[in-house]
């Protein structure tokens, strides 16, 4: 008799393909500072949140947060565990890119 419980399988199969990293609502500013930090120190290129960069403005810390956050994810491999930044982040399907600033990721 096998006494490990059997996990269930998901009903709905998480596909990287249509998802976006953000920040979790409610987020404090010493938060979003500290997941900016750690993923542009990853080696990603933060360039676009830098002044005169497409994704500069609006310029506040909560939309570079949700930039670099989201690009490290795309970057690293899409892994869910990816999107975690200490349980401060979400997977979303609604693509946050607005104007000229393009986030990576999904096909909408």
């Amino acid at each position: 008799m096998n006494s490990t419980p059997k996990v269930p399988s998901p009903t709905t199969p998480y596909n990287s393909n249509i998802a976006w990293c953000v920040p979790k609502a409610g987020l404090t500013d010493v938060q979003l500072q500290a997941n900016l930090d750690y993923a542009c120190g990853q080696g990603i290129d933060c360039s676009l949140i830098q002044p005169g960069g497409a994704c500069f403005e609006p310029n506040t810390l909560a939309n570079h947060a949700a930039y670099a956050m989201n690009l490290f994810y795309h970057t690293v491999g899409q892994n869910p565990l990816t999107c975690d930044f200490s349980q401060t982040a979400t997977l979303t399907s609604n693509n946050p890119s607005y104007n000229s600033c393009i986030y990576t990721g999904g096909n909408a």
